[in-house]
């Protein structure tokens, strides 16, 4: 009985790190218990994980959403690459012409409360 609790207590430690919300510039990234982001609040439209070492692994992987631009009107593409525990943002604003300016930037992200 003890190990099974021992256990559970180790799953849920090492996983904790996937639900911790992330502030990385002006977005607020934080996960749901089914690994589903959401971005300012906005539920993330598309998502892909890749994992860098071993499946499971959210220190060392790639997530790549598109969501809706909380602050104007359109979607936002938003790539967190984490590595080793340390995650970066890059953002790109979806033009909706080609006539547009491309708008991006790459933000350094910390653990948010």
């Amino acid at each position: 009985m003890n190990k099974r609790v021992t256990l559970i207590a180790c799953l849920f430690a090492l996983s904790a790190p996937a639900f911790s919300a992330m502030q990385c510039g002006p977005f607020y990234l934080k996960a749901d218990k089914n690994h589903w982001f959401s971005v300012n609040g906005e539920r993330a439209k598309t998502q892909k994980v890749t994992f860098s070492k071993e499946k499971g692994d959210y220190e060392n992987a790639t997530v790549k959403l598109r969501a809706k631009n909380a602050r104007a009107p359109g979607m936002v593409d938003l790539e967190q690459t984490t590595l080793a525990g340390k995650a970066e943002l890059r953002a790109e604003i979806v033009r909706t012409s080609q006539n547009q300016i491309r708008i991006r930037g790459s933000y350094d992200c910390v653990e948010a409360e």
